[in-house]
């Protein structure tokens, strides 16, 4: 098989494709025929509270302009559904699903957080969905203190403990990409893409893999792999972890935001081609990106990234811009990414 081609099968339209657009943008794809399997929205008013979609919003500023909608949209029919706290939307191939939570309380956020992820799992399974691709965190105030730890600490030992009891002999094996992003309030949102066949979990050759951590970054590691491999229609999509300026387990170039954007980008172009080579696969590094998600500790650093993404990638590559904490206070930015393949 040639590094671009991918086995045969029949076209069929795609089962989910991210967008970041204006509501203006989201309403003519949804005439044009599109499903909305969710919506989060950062920063902006809550959208139709009757609508049957997963929807959330997220407590972060944006640093669009206009602001936009974060969209994920099939070209397949969809269809709506409650399970307990999780609305989520299917249709033959994924699923996308939501909780949002509010007033969580410091105290039990740990406890909170285990609870969700103890929900999410069993109800993959029982949905036919057991396959996890991609997941997103929000919650504000992660680096503040709880007791001896941070509450991003805390988060992750929630988490861990929910997939390790559920994964058990499995659990490095069965990690999705994944974000976890400190919002300014709101609520605790996490949302989810999650498939009925597997896709392959990637790791990074320039980094330590995040759940082999060493201790001096709290009980329990960052339990999600660096991307997440999946073919989808007629084409490979990699779905990329939220990526900092990290080679090993250490934070570099601490106080300068564009050493840490360049250090962040290499690690993204790093991680696509070890995905090229492992697959045969022709994503074309960081020219198969289609879409950015930068997130900023500080928003007038905004000055210094954007002009130096928009001479790399043009239009042609979408960006959510967004206010944000990061989940290691010395951490300027955070950028997630998917790429796919032509």
């Amino acid at each position: 098989m040639s590094a671009d081609r991918l086995p045969s099968q029949a076209a069929r339209p795609p089962a989910v494709e991210a967008a970041y657009v204006t509501p203006a943008a989201l309403d003519a794809l949804l005439r044009a025929g599109r499903s909305l399997m969710g919506e989060i929205r950062f920063g902006l008013a809550a959208g139709d509270p009757a609508a049957p979609h997963p929807q959330a919003q997220v407590g972060m500023a944006q640093l669009n302009d206009p602001p936009l909608i974060e969209a994920w949209l099939s070209r397949q029919p969809v269809s709506y559904h409650r399970a307990g706290r999780i609305r989520f939307a299917r249709n033959d191939e994924v699923l996308f699903g939501c909780i949002a939570l509010a007033d969580v309380a410091p105290a039990g956020f740990e406890q909170v957080v285990r609870g969700c992820y103890a929900e999410i799992l069993p109800f993959l399974d029982a949905q036919g969905y057991p396959q996890l691709m991609r997941m997103w965190n929000y919650f504000p105030a992660i680096n503040a203190a709880l007791d001896d730890l941070d509450r991003y600490q805390c988060f992750c030992r929630g988490r861990f403990e929910a997939l390790q009891d559920y994964y058990a002999g499995q659990f490095d094996q069965r990690l999705p990409a994944a974000s976890a992003v400190g919002s300014h309030d709101g609520d605790l949102v996490i949302y989810f893409i999650a498939a009925k066949t597997p896709g392959r979990h990637c790791e990074n050759p320039r980094q330590m893999s995040a759940y082999h951590y060493p201790p001096q970054y709290g009980p329990r590691s960052p339990s999600f792999a660096r991307a997440t491999l999946k073919r989808l229609d007629n084409s490979a999509h990699l779905y990329i972890s939220g990526t900092a300026s990290i080679v090993g387990h250490e934070s570099l170039h601490l106080g300068d935001p564009r050493a840490q954007l360049e250090e962040t980008l290499e690690n993204i172009r790093a991680l696509i081609e070890r995905v090229e080579r492992d697959d045969r696969l022709a994503f074309g590094g960081l020219d198969g990106l289609t879409h950015l998600k930068v997130y900023i500790r500080y928003p007038e650093h905004l000055a210094l990234i954007q002009p130096r993404l928009d001479a790399l990638f043009g239009p042609q590559v979408a960006r959510l811009y967004l206010a944000a904490d990061i989940c290691r206070a010395e951490l300027l930015m955070e950028v997630e990414a998917i790429a796919r393949t032509p």
